[in-house]
């Protein structure tokens, strides 16, 4: 492999290791993939540790679905190849499971803070579909095709999307981070609202 068609898959494995490094994904959960060229993806693969990942151990699949080399891909594979269909113009997909969006979506809102207005990011929802589900994939391309660059999956994580990895990792962070500050603005709105003497 040349060093060129290498340093996508490089930078896949390294993105991996700083999602979980940041606490966005566990050993084994979590899932991301770029574009390599006009029809083929790499997608980490399935039961594989995350912060482990090699360039060889990434799974190469084309946009029809077919398994081209490396292990089996990851059981998102057709919502990341769902959201390549509904988003020409993308280049990778990441999908997380942090902590704050997975307990919070459905109760709180994520901020609609500095970070998300100045990267462009526009957050939608869907419901609690089951994992690896084609009802799954179809929801999140839908999201995407409608603009959408951070999809919050209820009770399972965000879907970030972009022209490029960096992109995408920072969809999926910046509406982490809007998580953890509606929480914290509820929390003290919460406090503010107690009677005084109530501790």
């Amino acid at each position: 492999m040349a060093s060129g068609d290498r340093r996508p898959l490089e930078e896949l494995c390294q993105a991996m290791r700083y999602l979980y490094v940041k606490g966005l994904i566990s050993a084994l959960s979590g899932n991301a993939s770029v574009r390599l060229g006009e029809n083929r993806i790499a997608i980490t693969p399935s039961g594989r540790i995350k912060f482990l990942l090699e360039p060889e151990d990434l799974s190469v699949v084309t946009l029809s679905g077919e398994h081209v080399s490396g292990p089996r891909p990851s059981i998102e594979v057709w919502m990341h190849l769902g959201v390549y269909a509904a988003c020409p113009d993308c280049g990778s997909v990441v999908h997380v499971h942090g902590l704050l969006s997975s307990v919070l979506s459905g109760l709180l809102e994520p901020l609609e803070d500095l970070e998300l207005r100045a990267y462009g990011i526009r957050v939608c929802h869907v419901g609690e579909l089951a994992p690896g589900s084609r009802e799954l994939a179809e929801a999140v391309s839908r999201a995407v095709s409608e603009g959408c660059r951070a999809v919050v999956l209820k009770g399972h994580g965000i879907v970030g999307v972009g022209r490029s990895l960096g992109e995408a990792l920072e969809a999926v962070e910046a509406v982490e981070n809007s998580f953890r500050r509606s929480l914290v603005l509820y929390v003290l709105g919460s406090l503010r609202a107690e009677p005084p003497g109530i501790r």
